[in-house]
């Protein structure tokens, strides 16, 4: 994948951006959460999506070949149309990885935000969409 390392970068900012737009008691729960991660790894955005795009990919290729030859034009506004198909399948691809990892803080920040992860994720697909079609041929 040609520059995979500027995709990682603006596929992190963009959930930074996200977590960084979130108000009300959930939000504030998710910046803390976000935070107390960032406390122990300042590039845990970076790392994270590094680690999971791979997975990510994989979990995406079938929604990615109907974007394909449904001659669509927007990659994203593809997600946010099929945004709870695309949640679960990203979800199943996290959960699968977090079970490998040995971070104790990263897993505990992932079990208390599981089960809001499905809505979370609808929101962001489309702009991740935006995203990868940018990176993306």
């Amino acid at each position: 994948m040609p520059n995979q390392e500027a995709l990682v970068n603006d596929l992190a900012r963009t959930v930074e951006t996200h977590i960084a737009g979130k108000s009300g008691i959930a939000g504030m729960a998710m910046k803390m959460g976000f935070h107390a991660l960032r406390s122990a790894k300042p590039d845990i955005a970076v790392r994270a999506t590094r680690t999971l795009l791979p997975d990510i990919s994989q979990a995406l290729d079938p929604l990615h070949a109907e974007f394909k030859s449904g001659n669509g034009e927007d990659f994203g506004s593809f997600l946010g149309q099929h945004a709870e198909r695309a949640a679960q399948l990203v979800i199943g691809a996290a959960d699968r990885r977090i079970g490998s990892i040995e971070n104790s803080t990263a897993k505990a920040v992932y079990q208390r935000f599981r089960g809001s992860a499905g809505d979370e994720l609808q929101k962001l697909l489309p702009a991740l969409g935006q995203v990868l079609a940018r990176h993306i041929a």
